[in-house]
């Protein structure tokens, strides 16, 4: 998303997710009719970026609901 390279292996653990500096995102959130097990559907994104989609992807999500009640 915003164009970071996934960064050596070296320099995480990978079998530590609290290191790795990239996070697996649903590319289309299931809740807007994305595949939840197509691999199309799935992408890295930086930590930050992924934290920033998922909020904005919560907010949506929220949004519909309260429109629905």
């Amino acid at each position: 998303m915003c164009g970071t390279e996934q960064p050596d292996r070296e320099l995480y653990d990978e079998d530590d997710p609290t290191t790795w500096p990239h996070d697996l995102d649903h590319i289309i959130p299931i809740f807007e009719g994305g595949s939840p097990t197509s691999l199309d559907n799935l992408g890295l994104a930086c930590t930050a970026c992924h934290g920033d989609k998922s909020k904005a992807e919560a907010a949506r999500a929220n949004q519909r609901r309260h429109r629905r009640s």
